[in-house]
């Protein structure tokens, strides 16, 4: 571990190199709080203190960080092709994943915190930590202001560094070796400067600069390597920029310009009056009459107009702020979309779509290495511990137990996606999803994983196929109960039949599946008097007895072959019978009837 002294100048360093974005950063804080004087104090005076337009920066930040907070899909693939044993792998480690996710709350820091920093910020900062508790790794996202991430070639965070400043008491409650400093700081600054650093071997390191650089603590994270995981918003080069810091003076200026629009309607309002030279006292109030010899046109406000111009500049600066913070105006309500001249909805918010589909994928990528770094540290730190895995599964709630070195085994893949169509309208990708499917050009498990929902690829592939079989089986049951009417008219027992689908309607009533009363119902009987072997003397079970009605192929006995897809009297079915159609496209339903006399 390096010395103390080392490390404060390293994070010293880190802290220069990012002065400009710190000063940006908080004035882009003091504008979405409504603080503006303290960065134009002069464009605000006694009479008006506060802001006189709509905060449009903190309006849109916070309409992006609601699009941008929904978390995606996170599916784990099965290695080794389709085998049972690859897609179990695969299910429980999505499973883990999914662990992860929730019992870090993820979604509510995206929410509350995330998705907002990662906008108005420019960059989106996830701490991987073990909690000991649990024994399992945890999520935590953390202020983007303060924070001095150093990345490789590839974009992974090798080294962190973060200033931020907390309550005195707060930190004494956290770290009670601080109760002896207590009065000896506690009156003089509330808010105390903590540094945090970790290092590239993993050593993490929490000291007080401005109190003699004091260990508050320092330990090794166990992971060789750092466990911070942070991306920065696209831009030009490699500084970290927000979506608004070049919006800043142009809410400035257009709150300038609406102070001068006020203050002409003011003196406009309060203009003096003019009368002419025979008007020697002017009465005031409602009902006082000027008497003058030139008529009512001589008496009147002298005119203040305020240039037209004004207004239009109110209006190419909110356009500008529109523009400069890619918001539209259909997000607001206010749009002017046409069907007949093509100007669209989704035409309007092209600019606001890209902008929340550039926003996903670069969340996308910190979530992949913040989830890889918890399956690396539950491995490593937790590897031979048994946990238990509660959650659910789009409704169906599960409980299954899990080993990481055994359920994980080295495989730290993750597939998370937005959808096939990330920021853009889900319905046109679900259309051109299916039709992909329809025309074999995507398998049915890539348009599971690109869905925009929170789905189990593995586990809804398995449900799919029970719910097919069975409604398969349901189908059969049912062709064998319409074969009763074929079955007495060929002068067979039918009895058998209406018995077993008499037993099969109770046994589904009483709450069985549908496959469990059927195997219930035809399972095979005893003869009377015929012990199979094994069995107690005088008991009725004669092993490979077919039930009474019933061929060796589990068939009502004299059943013909396709019967049960006939309608009554061997005539087709009302399908059959529309599908036969005229040269014209229309169904051909013409029948023939055969009228005959005896002969005398």
């Amino acid at each position: 571990m390096s010395d103390i002294a080392t490390i404060h100048a390293r994070v010293q360093a880190l802290r220069v190199r990012h002065a400009r974005r710190d000063a940006v950063m908080a004035e882009v804080q003091a504008v979405r709080r409504g603080d503006f004087q303290s960065i134009a104090p002069d464009l605000f005076s006694d009479q008006w203190s506060r802001p006189i337009v709509a905060n449009m920066i903190d309006t849109a930040a916070r309409d992006v960080a609601a699009v941008l907070a929904p978390l995606p899909a996170f599916n784990c693939s099965a290695p080794n092709g389709l085998s049972d044993k690859a897609r179990k792998f695969a299910d429980k480690r999505t499973k883990i994943a999914r662990s992860y996710v929730a019992d870090s709350e993820l979604e509510l820091q995206m929410t509350e915190r995330g998705a907002d920093q990662f906008n108005t910020y420019g960059m989106l900062v996830i701490a991987v930590e073990p909690d000991f508790e649990t024994n399992s790794p945890v999520f935590l996202i953390e202020d983007s202001v303060g924070a001095y991430p150093v990345w490789d070639r590839r974009g992974r965070t090798v080294e962190f560094a973060r200033i931020e400043y907390r309550d005195w008491f707060a930190l004494c409650a956290e770290y009670p070796q601080l109760e002896r400093m207590r009065t000896l700081y506690e009156s003089s600054n509330s808010q105390v400067e903590v540094a945090r650093y970790v290092s590239r071997a993993g050593v993490c390191t929490v000291y007080l600069p401005q109190y003699g650089t004091t260990i508050l603590e320092q330990f090794d994270t166990g992971m060789g390597r750092c466990n911070y995981v942070c991306v920065k918003r696209p831009g030009l080069d490699s500084e970290i920029r927000g979506a608004y810091d070049d919006v800043i003076w142009v809410q400035l200026a257009r709150h300038r310009i609406q102070m001068l629009l006020m203050e002409g309607v003011d003196k406009a309002v309060r203009a003096p009056l003019v009368v002419p030279p025979d008007v020697v006292d002017i009465p005031l109030g409602p009902d006082a009459v000027i008497r003058t010899q030139q008529g009512a046109q001589a008496v009147g406000r002298a005119r203040l107009d305020v240039p037209a111009q004004a207004f239009g500049a109110v209006e190419q600066l909110k356009q500008e702020q529109l523009t400069g913070a890619m918001s539209p105006e259909a997000r607001s309500g206010s749009l002017d979309a046409s069907v007949i001249t093509g100007r669209g909805v989704q035409q309007l918010m092209s600019g606001f779509s890209e902008q929340i589909a550039s926003g996903q994928t670069c969340i996308k990528a910190a979530l992949r290495r913040a989830i890889q770094l918890a399956f690396e540290m539950d491995e490593k730190l937790f590897g031979e511990v048994r946990k238990d895995l509660r959650g659910n599964d789009n409704g169906v709630p599960y409980h299954t137990t899990y080993v990481p070195a055994t359920d994980i085994a080295g495989d730290h893949t993750i597939d998370i996606t937005y959808g096939f169509a990330a920021g853009l309208d889900p319905n046109r990708a679900l259309v051109f999803l299916l039709q992909a499917d329809a025309a074999s050009l995507v398998s049915k498990d890539y348009v599971r994983r690109n869905l925009p929902v929170d789905l189990n690829a593995v586990e809804e592939e398995k449900k799919i196929v029970i719910e097919q079989n069975r409604g398969a089986l349901v189908q059969a049951w049912a062709a064998l109960v319409q074969s009763i009417p074929q079955l007495i008219a060929s002068g067979q027992d039918a009895s058998g039949v209406l018995t077993k689908h008499a037993e099969f309607i109770k046994l589904v009533s009483e709450g069985k599946s549908v496959e469990d009363a059927v195997v219930e119902v035809l399972a095979p009987q005893t003869a009377p008097g015929v012990s199979s072997p094994g069995s107690p003397p005088g008991s009725d079970s004669a092993p490979g007895a077919t039930p009474e009605g019933f061929t060796q192929q589990g068939l009502p006995a004299g059943l013909q072959p396709g019967l049960a897809t006939e309608g009554p009297g061997g005539r087709p079915d009302l399908v059959q019978m529309f599908a036969g159609l005229t040269s014209g496209g229309n169904p051909n339903l013409g029948g023939q009837v055969s009228r005959m006399s005896p002969a005398r």
